[in-house]
């Protein structure tokens, strides 16, 4: 979208200076020379991005060989240096540490490996990244970080974009106290951010006097650089990671769930990292539920499938009014008069102890599992059908009602529409029986 406004610009400045260049009489004034250069850089301008962005050409490889021509091959190109660096696109300036220095920004690179080589000559391989910096010895030495996940695995599948936030208050007491941001690597996967990964930097640098003597000692021998960026937390789902500040989600779909039910979990740092103290093993979510993959569907009451309903039914369970009338409309005309959507449990535990007791406290509602037998010709007929769910509350503030989990037990019936595709009837949510009541 973007792309093609810049270009529909340029293309109507050329136009315009075009007319003022080329419009009779032709006698010369300086304004028409000034209107021709402009005119003159407007072309090359619209050719350069439209040769980029509609051809695909890369200049990048003219641009490093003009800056060698230039700087007599005196200039230090990563690319020489980096296995599978194969593009300038591949290396950003960034501030990765947030330290005061002379130069704030780091050079973050990124390569492939194991790559395959497609016939039109593009490049496919997982990513990996590294970090290039310089200390302030004489003469000066220009250090290395690698990114790695707490797996050892790569970064990104198709791409991998760089963000720096402090996202995380943390006083590292192994560098003196200090609050670095956090740098996260979100990787992606057809498009889809899949992989996400957090690190920051740690440690103190040595003076170079004391680098200077384990060189002496260690003649030869590569400098155990006590800075590192730490992998403070992997991600990765199938279906997609998202990152709400500190907080970062997780959704996975099952290679055999028919109906784009997928699981979420929610994830929250502690004492600066998402993993348990001294392990690689990641927090416990903070929250688990089910949801629909690609978004709850426009009209639940005619989808294929009777659980989606019952998924539909209690994610719009809340104390918004416009949801509750929406959950009110997945009942059927039965369910309606035997319960008030206003208050009552559906299910939900009403133990008075309960942080989300039914109706009163409850904000939310969280489905942990579906359990359902599919019949298909059952299905097609609208036959009345069994769904069973395991569910719990969530209070305004948050807390979730771990204590009750509460397994419903829902008929669902099919009522005659023959505007409703595919076979002329709805889904509604006729009885339930809880194990919570």
């Amino acid at each position: 979208m973007t792309t093609g406004i810049l270009l529909l610009g340029l293309f109507l400045a050329w136009m315009v200076l075009a007319v003022l260049t080329f419009r009779p009489p032709d006698t010369p004034k300086i304004s028409r020379l000034v209107f021709f250069l402009l005119w003159l850089g407007t072309s090359f301008l619209l050719g350069y991005f439209f040769l980029i962005k509609v051809f695909g050409f890369n200049p990048n490889p003219y641009k490093v060989e003009i800056a060698r021509r230039l700087t007599s091959d005196k200039t230090i190109y990563l690319g020489d240096l980096v296995p599978g660096l194969y593009d300038l696109d591949y290396i950003s300036r960034v501030d990765t540490d947030g330290e005061d220095e002379t130069i704030k920004q780091e050079w973050l690179a990124f390569y492939q490996y194991d790559v395959t080589t497609s016939s039109e000559g593009a490049k496919k391989g997982p990513y990996g990244g590294a970090i290039y910096d310089y200390d302030n010895c004489r003469p000066p030495a220009i250090l290395s970080y690698e990114l790695v996940p707490i797996s050892y695995d790569y970064l990104g599948q198709d791409a991998v974009s760089p963000q720096v936030e402090n996202i995380i208050s943390y006083a590292d007491p192994v560098s003196g106290g200090k609050d670095r941001p956090e740098l996260i690597m979100n990787g992606s996967t057809r498009g889809v951010v899949t992989d996400l990964n957090v690190f920051r930097k740690t440690g103190v640098a040595l003076d170079c006097f004391q680098v200077q003597q384990w060189r002496i000692v260690h003649p030869g021998e590569t400098f155990p650089n006590p800075l590192r960026y730490e992998n403070i937390g992997s991600f990765r789902g199938n279906y997609r990671v998202s990152r709400d500040g500190a907080t970062v989600t997780v959704v996975d779909r099952s290679p055999f769930e028919r109906s784009q039910i997928a699981i979420q979990r929610q994830y929250r740092p502690e004492n600066g990292s998402y993993f348990r103290p001294g392990t690689q093993t990641l927090l416990n979510p903070v929250e688990y539920s089910l949801i629909f993959g690609p978004g709850q569907p426009d009209q639940v009451p005619q989808v294929y499938y009777p659980e989606k309903a019952v998924l539909a039914f209690y994610l719009n369970l809340t104390k918004d009014e416009t949801q509750l009338k929406t959950a009110e409309g997945y009942l059927s005309e039965g369910a309606k008069q035997a319960y008030d959507i206003q208050t009552d449990p559906f299910g939900l535990s009403t133990d008075p102890n309960s942080v989300a007791k039914a109706r009163d406290k409850l904000a939310r509602v969280l489905v942990w599992e579906i359990r359902y037998q599919p019949d298909i010709a059952a299905e097609q007929l609208h036959q009345d059908r069994q769904v069973t769910v395991i569910v719990t509350g969530v209070d305004k503030d948050g807390n979730i009602d771990y204590a009750h989990p509460c397994q419903v037990t829902w008929k669902v019936v099919g009522r005659p529409n023959p505007q409703a595709l595919p076979y002329g009837c709805e889904w509604a949510l006729d009885l339930y029986r809880s194990s919570c009541q």
